[in-house]
């Protein structure tokens, strides 16, 4: 448990700050004198988290994870330093493109180091543990930016970063002792450029389209084909790469392939839930701002619940294909019971199949990368664990974009009507369950294979113990 806490520190901080910046966004615009150039302050941080969740798991494989996380850590916390001194917008987004850096490392590596701390059969609760801690950094987000804006000042969203970061290093350097991998391992520096320029082109087409710029613009356009380029570049690159970046060799494994489509289409939804349910309250209910984010919170709470019990029930049965399986039952009967929403449904028949369907996106989350870690062998599960990571990011922003032109397509004119509204929302929340459908097949045609309960290769030093069961 003394190791564990400070990793579900930094986990915590790095998922929290992508959310807690949504509500000081105002503060930090009038403080700055910033105009509608404040969004980079948000989307410079999902920018680079989004890749070096990716890359940063491979370099934990090559140079050894303890490293590459404390790397990470420094990292993260220079950037919120930075964040919370800066002067003008254009250094604070850098600030924040620092931070993110670091965070998408700390996510990727602190999942990753899972799999030296135990075996697969008790990595499942603490991984529901972990899951649990970063549910509740992204519930616990705009509260918390607010409540610092409110109170002290945006620039304290950063600066409580600082001792529990410093903490944290503290811990891991005396107490987390991984095994080191042998030397000689290079980096796949094309691979990471084009993953980069991929990556970008994403969040980039996912924030602009339709909001900044519109969906056939020019420069909507030209990113889309940017990303179509990198991506096939990306796919040769790592074909013929002596160390690649992503070996493709991970997809041989058809439970890993199932476990990474699955991670992305749970994000999908989740997203469509997490960003349009408020929406929906706010435009066609007329609930403000404040109350209508309050309607996610069971949302993440059932996300939160399901993920610790499904990995206590995991840990004590080794079965695990049960849980996607159910899972994508109750989201698809959740969003269609969302999906006949409109001006006057109550607030009970909102929360109630919200709190259900975090449920089931909870047993995704937790079965996804259990499964996927474990149909790989232990010097590749860092890669393994930022490729899962970097699908699930990917499932956010094509989820973003995707529900975001499916509104914008039933809105037939620039102040629709209240039924034309709700009928345009009801469109959105409908097309999310073909892709649970989708899901519940993946999850049937997943092999279940046995979760070994062998000790797992890392050590911890407390006291006179060396393993790691004392300690987790």
């Amino acid at each position: 448990m003394a190791l564990t806490i400070p990793l579900m520190l930094v986990l915590f901080i790095a998922n929290l700050d992508q959310t807690i910046v949504a509500t000081a966004l105002p503060s930090i615009g009038e403080d700055l004198h910033a105009g509608s150039g404040i969004s980079w302050t948000a989307t410079a941080y999902l920018l680079t988290s989004s890749v070096t969740t990716l890359v940063f798991g491979k370099l934990g494989d090559l140079y050894g994870r303890k490293k590459i996380l404390q790397f990470s850590v420094a990292i993260f916390l220079a950037g919120s330093l930075l964040s919370g001194i800066a002067q003008t917008l254009p250094l604070l987004a850098s600030a924040r493109a620092l931070q993110g850096i670091g965070g998408g490392g700390i996510t990727s590596l602190v999942m990753a180091i899972t799999g030296d701390l135990a075996s697969p059969r008790q990595r499942a609760k603490l991984q529901g543990a972990l899951g649990m801690v970063a549910a509740l950094a992204l519930t616990a987000g705009p509260l918390l930016g607010g409540a610092f804006s409110d109170g002290l000042s945006w620039r304290w969203i950063f600066y409580v970063n600082l001792p529990i970061g410093i903490a944290a290093l503290f811990v891991i350097a005396a107490r987390l002792h991984l095994p080191q991998p042998a030397p000689g391992g290079k980096v796949d520096v094309f691979g990471a450029l084009t993953a980069t320029a991929f990556t970008t082109s994403v969040v980039l087409v996912t924030t602009w389209g339709g909001h900044d710029y519109s969906w056939t613009s020019p420069v909507i356009l030209g990113l889309t084909a940017v990303g179509a380029v990198s991506l096939i570049l990306y796919l040769f690159i790592e074909h013929t790469a002596v160390e690649p970046m992503t070996p493709l060799h991970l997809f041989r494994s058809a439970a890993f392939s199932l476990a990474a489509a699955q991670f992305l289409l749970a994000a999908l939804v989740l997203f469509a839930g997490m960003l349009y349910m408020p929406m929906f309250l706010q435009t066609v209910q007329g609930k403000s701002a404040s109350t209508a984010g309050l309607y996610v919170i069971p949302l993440l709470l059932g996300l939160v619940a399901a993920a610790a019990i499904s990995g206590l029930f995991i840990t004590r049965t080794g079965r695990y294909k049960l849980y996607p399986v159910a899972g994508s039952i109750l989201v698809g009967v959740s969003m269609a019971f969302i999906s006949r929403a409109d001006q006057n449904t109550s607030a009970p028949a909102l929360i109630v199949p919200l709190a259900v369907a975090g449920v089931g996106i909870g047993f995704f989350v937790q079965v996804c990368l259990l499964a996927g870690q474990n149909a790989q062998r232990h010097e590749h599960i860092g890669t393994a664990t930022g490729v899962l990571n970097f699908f699930r990011s990917l499932g956010g922003a094509f989820g973003a974009a995707l529900f975001g032109a499916i509104l914008s397509a039933g809105m037939h004119s620039s102040r629709p009507t209240p039924d034309e509204s709700s009928a345009a929302f009801r469109s959105l929340f409908s097309w999310t369950i073909p892709f649970m459908a989708l899901a519940f097949v993946l999850a049937l045609a997943m092999k279940e294979e046995p979760l070994s309960n062998a000790a797992s290769p890392a050590k911890v030093h407390d006291g006179n113990s060396t393993g790691i069961e004392s300690n987790v």
